[in-house]
């Protein structure tokens, strides 16, 4: 803590600050080395329990008490201006820019500034894996919610317990090892839902209470003087132990695995506990902690955090691809590269946030009329009429999902000419993206092809029966949605041909669920494409697929799947699972060639060899996840595609 706040400043402890922050930053930089990188919010929550303890148990040692309203005005000092200036931004920003993300922001934005991000995410089931998948510039808030809450209860806890207990530190620490416990209990409780885990405040507050617990036992000093050097050493030598088991789960701890959620994260607070250990006693690995620049990192980590979130979404490689294509280079910036000038930025803002606003309003600066509560009210208040106003002024960008909805809906039949090609989508969710800009291809080409109706299901599969290994984790297949689909397409088809007179072709398209490891019936143990009885089965299902829709008069138009990218895959993977390998798809490509050739009804548009001929970073920006088209990117697909599609089906009709 920095002088004023009744600790003397440990050096070595914003070390360990500057250790979480870089954690935090590979993993939101999508490196796939570190897939656990997010783990360095937990090693904040420790370290924070430990050094708000410690304030209050030397307050209370000193002066009998806790003065509840001066640690709140001090809390309020050191976190809320950043954050109001941060979330006024971010509301701010949507008058200029036009992403997605803008379409939740008002809202985000307003659950942040009343502290309460964590449940707000929760309770709309918005999973932290879906960072990077369904971003939010505010969805970071949610940890510093579970501090803010934890820092406006924890404070009465202890002063009512110290008092109980008469100041005694045994007491207290069998207090908090207690709620330690119900913390661990919850968690167990609470294990089938991952996202209740990792949300919910009074489950994580047990990673925050570790710390406070070893506060307890060195007596709330920020330094513990020792005097043995091997008792130095030794805490030196559980510092590096730490380290390294904290920076093994950096790297390999994937967000969903069922040890985290099992009480994965309380372990790994353990570690954290020990990293802050070893910084609070004198010895080898409180100096390396104490060599710069991780203390200087580390005493501007907090406005780090803040902004590197939505300046790395803002920064994104597809917006500096555009600026650099106006001024006609080439120039992309991918991994390391965009990395560094990421970092540029982010910590160029973070350092004038520290000096400009958190130092000298935390030191005591404030304006002469307003009290700083006044002020943080007001600030928090006007962020909220902003979140409200804003949208008014810039509507988001419409939704591309609720425009595919609609068009699934189809147009008012009135105004399609009688020679529009009526189509359905059959499929998983690959097709579901590629549908939508060829939909919004046929509307800008006056109608010569509409897509409506049709059945694409997220995760489902030609092949719908028995269990499917995806990532590493099994699960049955079967079910509905999955196990309807057939039927729910008859119906639509049906719906289609009532409303519109005819439906011509059906686009079908699928993916990793067609090629993944799988259980089917007939078949003991895992099987996959390329296994004999594994082809014979999909070969089977896709002969189903292609005579329902030939029974109704209706050409079958199948897409070849494009090889996809696992290293673009959200959360990172750290290797390749099997589902991705280029042999499987390739496999599954041709067995779509071999049905084609066989069936007069079945022709084959090859988006797969057309997507192979692309360049790698155009088609990277196609498909930011390695497997979807981007709404953007499949609106560019569709440019070569439709064509192809409609050519394939007139050649259909007139054979």
């Amino acid at each position: 803590m920095r002088p004023g706040e009744s600790l003397p400043y440990n050096p070595a402890l914003d070390g360990v600050r500057g250790l979480a922050i870089v954690a935090v930053l590979f993993f939101h930089s999508g490196f796939a080395w570190a897939r656990g990188g997010y783990l360095g919010v937990s090693t904040f929550f420790t370290l924070s329990g430990f050094l708000i303890t410690s304030l209050l148990l030397n307050e209370h040692r000193r002066t009998g008490r806790i003065d509840l309203r001066a640690f709140w005005a001090r809390r309020v000092r050191r976190l809320l201006p950043a954050a109001t200036v941060t979330l006024g931004v971010l509301l701010l920003s949507m008058l200029v820019t036009s992403e997605a993300w803008e379409r939740s922001l008002p809202g985000d934005v307003a659950a942040a500034a009343l502290q309460v991000a964590n449940w707000r995410f929760l309770f709309s089931h918005r999973d932290y894996g879906q960072l990077f998948a369904a971003p939010s510039p505010a969805l970071h808030f949610w940890s510093l919610a579970i501090e803010e809450q934890f820092y406006w209860v924890f404070p009465l806890v202890a002063a009512g317990v110290l008092a109980v207990a008469r100041g005694s530190a045994r007491v207290f620490g069998a207090a908090l090892l207690g709620l330690v416990g119900v913390a661990a209990a919850l968690t167990w409780v609470y294990r089938a839902s991952p996202i209740t885990v990792y949300y919910a405040t009074p489950i994580r507050m047990g990673e925050i209470l570790v710390g406070a617990v070893l506060a307890v036992v060195l007596g709330g000093r920020s330094t513990l003087a020792v005097e043995r050097r091997s008792v130095r050493v030794g805490v030196s030598g559980l510092g590096v132990a730490a380290l390294v088991g904290s920076a093994w789960a950096w790297w390999n701890a994937e967000q969903g695995s069922l040890g985290l959620v099992h009480g994965g994260l309380l372990g790994y607070a353990l570690l954290s506990g020990g990293l802050v250990l070893a910084a609070a006693v004198p010895g080898p690995f409180s100096r390396v902690l104490a060599l710069p620049p991780l203390p200087q990192l580390g005493l501007v980590s907090y406005g780090v955090y803040l902004l590197h979130w939505p300046l790395f979404l803002l920064m994104s490689p597809q917006r500096f691809d555009r600026v650099f294509r106006h001024f006609g280079s080439d120039v992309q910036l991918r991994d390391w590269s965009l990395f560094a000038v990421r970092m540029v930025v982010v910590l160029a803002c973070a350092v004038a946030s520290y000096h400009l606003i958190e130092s000298p309003i935390r030191r005591g600066w404030r304006l002469r009329v307003p009290a700083p509560q006044v002020i943080a009210v007001s600030g928090v208040a006007a962020v909220l009429l902003t979140a409200f106003a804003v949208p008014k002024v810039s509507p988001p960008p419409p939704d591309p999902w609720a425009q595919y909805v609609d068009g699934m809906v189809g147009p008012n039949p009135a105004q399609v000419p009688p020679s529009a090609k009526i189509g359905v989508a059959v499929g998983d969710s690959t097709v579901m993206r590629t549908a939508w800009g060829l939909t919004d291809w046929g509307q800008d080409q006056g109608n010569t092809m509409v897509l409506v109706g049709g059945s694409a299901e997220a995760g489902c599969s030609i092949g719908d029966e028995g269990d499917v290994e995806y990532r590493g984790i099994k699960a049955p297949l079967r079910g509905d949605p999955c196990a309807s689909w057939r039927k729910r397409l008859l119906t639509s088809i049906s719906g289609d041909e009532d409303r519109y007179g005819h439906v011509d072709f059906a686009i079908v398209q699928t993916g990793l669920w067609d090629v993944a490891n799988r259980r089917i019936p007939g078949h003991d143990g895992w099987t996959h494409i390329g296994e004999h009885d594994y082809d014979d089965y999909l070969y089977g299902e896709m002969t189903k697929v292609a005579d329902t829709l030939s029974d109704r008069g209706i050409t079958t138009v199948w897409l070849t799947s494009p090889i996809s990218d696992w290293t673009k895959v959200q959360p990172p993977l750290s290797e390749r699972p099997p589902e991705f390998e280029p042999r499987r798809m390739e496999r599954y490509n041709a067995m779509i060639r071999e049905l084609a050739d066989e069936r007069a009804d079945v022709v084959v548009v090859d988006l797969a060899k057309y997507a192979a001929s692309l360049p790698a970073p155009d088609l990277a920006g196609l498909r930011e996840d390695g497997i979807h088209w981007t709404f953007d990117g499949s609106r560019v697909i569709a440019d070569w595609l439709g064509p192809q599609i409609l050519a394939a089906v007139d050649g259909a009709d007139a054979g």
